[in-house]
């Protein structure tokens, strides 16, 4: 009976100390965070000439694709431009003909040796010419830009994505460079990663990484893409444009948040992918590396501790 109970307490022990040193040697040698959100692009969509709305062909949460018809402006205004443009690019190429005719005749009067033909005349014909090629040119420029407003009265979708925060309606005024909607890009979902400056040393671009999503708990593959080369801290003024993952207690000296940019492989089915969504990240190591046996990470870890 004391074998037995011995024999037992023995198998707990081993089983303890090996469930101790697998979640240590997950938590020490995979690097994880719990600190990470799904980020995307978004895009401020805003009219590039101004005019009244008279269509608004989206919704609120609708996905567009590339190219697709947004809302557009009230063109009435840009077609009488781009009439008065053509009429003058018209008047312009017929008053270089005329110039052309008279430098012709005037050329040819001197060929034949006409006295009546003086050279002033001849260099004034010349420059003539060449004044009314300026103004055709000047006038068909006039036209491409009459024409080019004229496309911009229907704003299209920049990119693949989907419409958010729509305050336009038919009838608002639209103004150039106002943003009426907001389009998130779907083609540019990743997840955004903090992790303490302390674990950068077992993180590399490239490596392979789970994404588990708090939304669901649904687990998918990706890859390490970058890591940010700069964050804003307190002391530094110049820094405006950096992130600033503020620590969590200003008094104690904690190790900073670095952000981690992960490229997703592979993307949830059971949640659609929100921008701000919140995610836990886990970094295994890089592509093609191999990951040596558990006693071995054991005694690397002690020895660095050791050494340290």
């Amino acid at each position: 009976m004391i074998i037995v109970r011995l024999l037992f307490t023995t198998i707990l022990t081993i089983s303890a100390i090996y469930a101790g040193i697998f979640v240590w040697d997950g938590i020490f040698y995979d690097p994880w965070t719990r600190d990470a959100h799904v980020r995307a692009n978004i895009v401020a969509v805003a009219p590039r000439v101004a005019g009244e709305i008279v269509e608004v062909a989206v919704k609120n949460n609708m996905s567009v694709k590339r190219g697709d018809l947004l809302l557009r402006v009230d063109p009435t205004d840009f077609d009488l431009a781009v009439a008065q443009a053509t009429a003058a690019r018209d008047e312009a190429a017929a008053q270089l003909d005329i110039a052309r005719q008279k430098s012709s005749r005037f050329d040819k009067l001197k060929a034949e040796g006409a006295i009546s033909v003086a050279e002033v005349e001849i260099i004034n014909a010349d420059l003539a010419t060449k004044a009314a090629e300026a103004t055709l040119k000047a006038a068909e420029a006039a036209l491409k830009v009459a024409t080019v407003d004229r496309e911009r009265t229907e704003l299209r979708a920049p990119v693949n994505g989907v419409v958010t925060n729509l305050v336009a309606d038919v009838g608002d005024y639209g103004a150039t460079g106002t943003p009426v909607l907001a389009l998130i890009d779907t083609d540019s979902f990743r997840v955004d990663a903090f992790f303490l400056e302390t674990q950068l040393s077992r993180i590399a671009v490239g490596a392979s990484a789970r994404i588990r999503f708090m939304a669901n708990g649904e687990v998918v593959a990706g890859r390490v893409a970058g890591i940010a080369s700069g964050i804003a801290y307190s002391e530094d003024l110049s820094s405006s444009l950096l992130q600033a993952p503020n620590p969590s207690f200003q008094w104690v000296r904690l190790a900073q948040r670095v952000p981690i940019e992960i490229e997703l492989i592979e993307r949830p089915k059971g949640v659609p992918l929100v921008n701000g969504a919140t995610a836990t990240v886990i970094v295994g190591p890089a592509d093609g590396a191999d990951t040596p046996p558990l006693w071995r990470r054991l005694w690397q870890r002690l020895a660095g501790d050791r050494a340290a």
